[in-house]
């Protein structure tokens, strides 16, 4: 069959499924992966110093691993509480956690040398925030985003760099950056270039990976391998490619699945007080 129209479309019966439902993936695995990249993250932020041979290497090494462990750890922790207080339905909900302690390491990764302690907190909190946010805005606009890769790495992204232009403080900056002189700190500091240079960075990002991306994925659907084939025309969600390869079900309604606990609950044979 023909792909549908337009340049990508969302999973087959997703427009269907209601805005609480949650993602559905394993959460054992996808806890075991966050910490691999909360672990891999303290090797990406603080290796990206490349030397450590020096006192100033030193402290710079250790804000950076302060940072990105204060971020991750306040972005998890916000994210799961703005779903407790605005998201009916959903609980304490893992896949949450674990994207909110990705928005908090995405966040904080351009300003991991150059931010305060407390900078870290609020880089990371309002990146909690923002992944909640901007998540649900994707919903609402009724694109499909499986991973929220939009939430974390977009729009968590684009906030870290603007957050580092905030928040960066001269002392910290100096040292991470001697080359640079004078005052190089953030708007906190008094200083609103590295403010204006961040959003003229943010726009250019979006820019260039906004054209390469359609020009790839447009290619993609010329020669119709963007998508299998055999997915198009799917009837039901079950149908779709979580559950004919990956034996998963793409999403789980909570509400759903809590009254089928309930209905076995109720229909299981009742326990014998004489065996006990």
């Amino acid at each position: 069959p023909a792909p549908p129209p337009g340049l990508a479309w969302p999973r087959i019966g997703r427009e269907s499924v209601p805005l609480r439902c949650s993602l559905g993936h394993a959460p054992v695995l996808q806890v075991l992966g966050t910490f691999i990249l909360w672990l891999g993250w303290y090797g990406f932020n603080a290796g990206s110093r490349l030397t450590l041979s020096s006192g100033d290497d030193s402290a710079v090494v250790g804000r950076i691993v302060a940072n990105t462990t204060i971020a991750a750890s306040t972005s998890g922790l916000t994210a799961l509480l703005a779903t407790l207080a605005f998201s009916k339905g959903r609980g304490y909900d893992v896949a949450t956690m674990c994207n909110g302690i990705l928005s908090g390491l995405v966040s904080v990764t351009a300003g991991c040398a150059t931010l305060p302690l407390w900078g870290a907190l609020i880089v990371g909190a309002i990146g909690g925030l923002v992944n909640r946010g901007f998540g649900q805005l994707v919903l609402r606009l009724k694109v499909d985003d499986p991973l929220e890769a939009s939430s974390v790495h977009g729009a968590c992204g684009a906030w870290g760099v603007i957050g580092a232009a905030i928040f960066s403080i001269d002392s910290a900056t100096q040292v991470a950056y001697p080359e640079r002189n004078g005052g190089s700190g953030g708007l906190v500091s008094g200083h609103g270039d590295l403010l204006a240079a961040a959003v003229v960075q943010v726009l250019c990002i979006i820019c260039w990976t906004g054209s390469f991306s359609t020009a790839l994925f447009l290619t993609l659907k010329k020669f119709n391998v963007l998508r299998r084939p055999d997915s198009y025309g799917a009837a039901a969600m079950d149908e779709d490619l979580d559950a004919t390869i990956h034996e998963g079900m793409p999403y789980i309604d909570p509400s759903a699945a809590a009254s089928r606990a309930s209905s076995t609950a109720t229909t299981a044979d009742p326990v014998d007080a004489s065996k006990a």
